[in-house]
């Protein structure tokens, strides 16, 4: 009896699942559509990936945009950087050694004839005058260079500015020295020497006035562009010019009772000693140049 119920049951099973093989499910049914083949399943991918990339509004955009990059020179301006870096440092030494310098100078320079304390306390700071005398040659030789660049630059650049700078300066510090020795030696000559002393404190002082004057229009000599170039030039020139004018008026005080008989002697000496040196400096910076 157990043994026809097992066989039965066993009947039953393999009934069972002879149809649920040989049944078939219809995805359609259930909203679900399975393509034939991997074809098809490709197609149907890229058919899908088309119709989502046609609604993308950057892609459908039918306005055309070009970026187009200007080539650009690179100047390597590390040298020039250094250079007035050096020269704002020697002020802010001037002025942290002794924060009454700049004052008494000023204060000579505006009222000559009522600084004679001022211009003692000057006199007396040998290291602030000696730094600013040196900050004079450099900022001069290196507004010379900076002109010179912008005047001829295809030359500037087959020069070195490590090189062609220390001899500008080195030629403005030869014509002052050459001037101070000059000077000292025709006041010793002529036992005028408190007149010539005088002179001489008068054209340092200047100087270290066009120094710092100077100095901006160095910096935007050397970093600006074309633009600000040619006017800072300019106005620098009428700068330099106005204070010339200005230590030659202070220089006539002194030097007046001497000159008053013969403009003419005034004038070569004029020439001689300060248009005539800055003159041939330029033209050996130029003629090294080309």
């Amino acid at each position: 009896m157990r043994t026809y119920v097992r066989i039965l049951l066993y009947t039953l099973v393999f009934s069972f699942l002879s149809i649920a093989a040989f049944a078939k499910v219809s995805p359609a049914k259930y909203g679900v559509v399975l393509p034939a083949d991997s074809v098809g399943m490709a197609q149907a991918t890229a058919k899908y990936m088309d119709s989502l990339l046609a609604k993308n509004m950057f892609l459908s955009s039918k306005t055309t945009i070009s970026a187009i990059e200007h080539t650009r020179v690179m100047v390597d301006k590390t040298w020039d950087f250094y250079l007035l870096l050096l020269l704002c440092m020697m002020l802010g030494v001037v002025r942290y050694g002794d924060p009454r310098y700049f004052g008494n100078m000023w204060r000579v320079f505006r009222n000559p004839s009522q600084g004679r304390a001022a211009k003692e306390q000057l006199e007396v700071s040998v290291v602030q005058n000696i730094v600013m005398n040196l900050f004079f040659a450099l900022v001069v030789g290196a507004y010379l260079y900076y002109l010179a660049r912008i005047n001829i630059p295809q030359r500037t650049g087959s020069v070195s500015p490590s090189t062609l700078v220390p001899m500008l300066v080195g030629g403005v510090m030869l014509i002052y020295a050459a001037k101070y020795i000059v000077i000292r030696f025709s006041g010793w000559a002529f036992k005028i020497d408190n007149i010539s002393e005088y002179y001489i404190f008068n054209i340092f002082l200047v100087n270290k006035i066009i120094a710092i004057s100077l100095l901006p229009f160095v910096i935007v000599m050397a970093f600006g562009s074309a633009a600000l170039a040619g006017p800072a030039v300019v106005v620098s020139v009428i700068v330099i010019a106005l204070l010339f004018i200005n230590r030659y008026i202070r220089s006539w005080q002194v030097f007046g009772s001497f000159f008053q008989y013969s403009k003419f002697h005034f004038f070569t000496y004029l020439c001689a000693s300060e248009i005539l040196p800055l003159a041939v400096l330029m033209k050996l910076l130029v003629r090294g140049l080309l």
